[in-house]
């Protein structure tokens, strides 16, 4: 359990966020222009003498011990952090932004406020990994527009008709230009500040007793502020008519939704009227439109809660009470949101604006908000820790990236601050510094990469020489023959020994080579393949998966991907006996507990390097082990299990072991394999249908990739728990090749140590998205038995009509015929790989049985 809460909580804080409302920052010129700007109000809504009240308040008291750990002060003295903050935005303003908005995905930007001291929307772009998107506040283009009608002398009601008229026209123009506009994701009305939620329905035979004269007021009133209720009520009918409209008759579907400020914010609101429950007939009224409910309502969280319970197109916003009210308070508005709202209903926001800091402060207190309440509820039973983490990504990013159409993939930060992030911003030789600098005894850096036979390549350098690499001074060109290259360098005929490729080192990757001693030199990093052009190469295994997994957006979906390493710990020799021979699944047997300070160091070394497995066991055959890893995305994931391997097998060697991933290491013993486990999110039934049905489809084909030597199909036997003998999927069944966990999770029983781990899950997204993107029609039915062990008409009816390949020959072939599978891979890879396994196949097939056994140990 303490392995499951730890993974919960290193995802709560390094899952990216999507910060679904806020607003514009000052530019550096205003930044410090506390006059007009008071820094207060990065914690109050009180503006005037009562701002001045807020140095007393436990919101500030907080925020005050935090920034000085932003700022790096030994006071929290509010003056003193002032005086820190003024030194840094002077020194780099840039800087301090990319330090708050650490962590953030992407910015849903109101960017129609009034104050001229703001930085534009784009100019936000730079700070994160995702553009930044607009949200229209629909008050202020009703403003502009009246600013652009043409002044008359006189208001007769026919003069004010006409008036409304072209007012109308140019207004629903601008709106339907920003329904049209790609940057645009969504609207915002400030009806709330206004004129209060409860909008009125005004029939068309009303609209000269109660509308025209509410334009004309607003029409004389100096700047045009929009203020009048039947002119307010208007506007926001008219946005949701137009979206409604336009969501029943577009041939694509429209997902711009309306945000609303609801519960606490300036002094300008009535109060009682900020209730959302004033907006259930209105949000009756629309069911075509999404409503998002911002500023949690607070204090009417509950209110709002009921409305994201009963309402299928509403939405609860977190925002704006962090960091505006206390600990105590953050918690129990979370608590309220979770007593009756679906998580999938629940997105985050900071509301930030202005200064940098409020970024900041509110994604650092929610954080730590979510993970306490979350840690409870599995604590006390209510969530699991996978429910958990799932909820916790559905708030942070997912629930917003659907809603708004946003199509964005997670980049995944690492939990060390030491190494770069991507979602951090940090140049890659700052990263590099930081790393060193919490790493001094690292002298030299191994630049590695998997070839297509699953083996590890290494270049390593002094690290003076890594860092001119990191800065673009150096490149590193490896040969291209390495795409036809077998493990002893034998290239296939058909390769080529022209040209190059240049290693290009990932700083997420970065980690200490813990496993080699008490303080290891070195460190590793992987690599991505760059043409000489510097764009991303075909052949790359690292480029292949991510390039696959990007093929989810469009269906509005993500993967997330964790791995079993199963291993045996063999005595290193000739013979490579098993270590222990007094030995079964999950028990702890005199043989097993002399192995115990192994295992042992193994996780205490991958937890060292930011590697936590979530357990550890014994399995079936004699030395055999399992260790399992936290999910992540597909390409962190693979990284972490080949880094993790690497663990596994350098702690054996300094034990005098070695640990092998051979399928079948001890001949008539259990097999190894290396299971992986893959999650869609959001989990939405259709999607999960259709992708699974894509992964049978193209099984007998994908899996070349998975099973990749002759030695793997001598586990496709049934009785084994490997998957059996089927193409097929069954509900926690494990004889069957994929095992369905929970919704949009599975199992794949298909895959062991001798296969490179970035195209087997490149191969089974692959299948997946064929699904999604011919519309697939699942045929199977979910199969609670062995089905080797069925009839014929049983396995008709449940839709198994395919067995799986039982010679790495046999799915190689089902691979070249497989054309569709071939262009979601990429057909160079494809073409190379098949060669590669071929050539690889005949020369392993030419030893007798043991002395190819002996020449996988010594190499997998």
């Amino acid at each position: 359990m303490v392995m499951a809460f730890s993974a919960l909580r290193h995802l709560i804080h390094a899952h990216p966020l999507i910060d679904n409302h806020a607003h514009n920052l000052l530019s550096a010129d205003a930044a410090t222009d506390y006059a007009a700007y008071p820094f207060e109000q990065i914690v109050s809504e009180a503006h005037g003498s009562a701002l001045r009240n807020a140095r007393s308040a436990l919101p500030l008291h907080r925020a005050a011990q935090q920034l000085a750990e932003l700022y790096g002060t030994p006071s929290a003295d509010w003056d003193q952090l002032v005086a820190a903050r003024d030194r840094w935005v002077r020194r780099d303003y840039p800087g301090l932004v990319r330090q708050c908005l650490q962590g953030t995905h992407a910015l849903l930007l109101d960017d129609l406020m009034t104050d001229s001291d703001v930085e534009p929307y784009s100019w936000h772009d730079r700070f994160t990994p995702a553009p930044t998107r607009r949200i229209v506040r629909i008050e202020a283009i009703a403003q502009q527009t009246l600013a652009q009608l043409p002044p008359v002398d006189e208001d007769s009601p026919a003069v004010v008709a006409a008036q409304f008229d072209a007012f109308r026209q140019r207004f629903q123009d601008q709106l339907a230009a920003a329904v049209a506009d790609p940057a645009v994701v969504g609207f915002k009305s400030v009806v709330c500040y206004r004129t209060g939620l409860n909008v009125q329905p005004v029939d068309d035979a009303e609209a000269a007793t109660y509308l025209l004269p509410a334009f004309a007021r607003v029409l004389r009133t100096p700047g045009h502020r929009v203020e009048d209720k039947p002119l307010n009520d208007w506007i926001v009918r008219c946005l949701l008519t137009l979206l409604q409209d336009t969501a029943a008759t577009s041939p694509q579907p429209v997902h711009k939704p309306l945000q609303l400020h609801t519960g606490l914010g300036d002094t300008d609101i009535d109060l009682v009227l900020a209730n959302p429950a004033h907006l259930q007939p209105l949000i009756a009224q629309y069911p075509g439109v999404d409503f998002v409910l911002l500023h949690s309502a607070y204090p009417y969280t509950r209110q709002a809660g009921y409305l994201a319970c009963c309402y299928d197109n509403v939405y609860l916003d977190l925002g704006e009470v962090f960091p505006m009210v206390s600990r105590d308070a953050q918690e129990s508005i979370l608590r309220e949101s979770l007593e009756l709202v679906p998580s999938t209903r629940l997105l985050w926001s900071t509301d930030g604006h202005f200064f940098p800091e409020s970024f900041w402060l509110a994604n650092r207190q929610f954080r730590a908000a979510l993970e306490r309440v979350l840690v409870e509820y599995v604590s006390e039973g209510d969530y699991t820790v996978e429910q958990a983490r799932q909820a916790a990504a559905n708030m942070l990013f997912h629930n917003s990236n659907r809603l708004y159409d946003l199509r964005e993939t997670p980049i995944y930060r690492d939990g060390d601050t030491s190494k770069l992030s991507v979602g951090s911003n940090r140049s890659p030789a700052a990263a590099l510094d930081a790393f060193l600098a919490r790493n001094p005894h690292v002298r030299y850096v191994w630049m590695q990469w998997l070839d297509y036979t699953a083996t590890v390549r290494v270049r390593m350098f002094p690290v003076a020489e890594f860092a001119r690499i990191v800065q673009q001074q150096r490149r590193i060109g490896i040969c291209l023959a390495v795409q036809w290259m077998l493990q002893d360098d034998l290239v296939a005929p058909e390769g080529s020994v022209t040209g190059q490729y240049y290693m290009t080192p990932d700083l997420d990757t970065l980690r200490v080579n813990a496993g080699l001693g008490d303080q290891p030199r070195s460190a590793s990093v992987f690599s991505n393949w760059k043409s000489e052009a510097g764009a991303p190469l075909d052949g790359c295994p690292r480029n292949t998966l991510q390039r696959v997994v990007d093929q989810l957006r469009p269906f509005g979906t993500t993967a997330t991907c964790g791995f079993e390493i199963e291993v045996v710990f063999l005595r290193d020799g000739p013979e490579y006996t098993p270590a222990v021979t007094n030995h079964s699944w999950s028990q702890m047997t005199p043989d097993t507990r002399r192995l115990l300070p192994i295992l042992e160091e193994i996780a205490e070394t991958c937890a060292a390097i930011d590697l936590p497995l979530q357990q550890f066991h014994a399995e079936s055959a004699p030395g055999q082990f399992e260790f399992i890893l936290p999910p992540a995305a597909p390409v962190a994931a693979v990284d972490a299990l080949v880094s993790a391997r690497q663990v596994v097998v350098q702690v054996a060697e300094r034990h005098g072991l070695r640990a092998t991933l051979h399928p079948r290491a001890v001949p008539g013993a259990a097999g190894t394999a290396a299971h992986a486990h893959l999650s869609l999110s959001p989990a939405e039934p259709d999607v999960e249908e259709r992708f699974l049905a894509g992964m049978l489809a193209h099984y007998r084909a994908l899996v070349a990739f998975s099973f990749s030597q002759d030695a793997s199909y001598e586990r496709v036997r049934p009785g084994l728990w490997a998957g059996s003998t089927w193409v097929a999927w069954g509900s926690q069944n494990r004889e069957t090749p994929l095992r369905k966990i929970g919704p949009a999770h599975w199992e794949i029983k298909s895959l062991d140590g001798l296969a490179n781990p970035y195209f087997a899950m490149a191969a089974v997204i692959a299948g997946g998205v064929l699904g999604l993107r011919g519309d697939y029609t699942l045929t199977s039915k979910d199969c609670l038995f062995d089905a080797a062990t069925l009839t014929d008409t049983q396995r008709q009816d449940l839709g198994i009509t395919t067995r799986l390949p039982t010679s790495l020959q046999e799915s190689l072939d089902e691979l070249e015929k497989d054309t569709a599978l071939q262009e979601v891979l990429g057909k160079t890879v494809v073409e190379n790989y098949l060669i590669v396994k071929r050539l690889e196949g005949k020369r392993l097939g030419a030893m007798d049985a043991e002395t190819r056994r002996r020449w996988l140990i010594e190499r997998y």
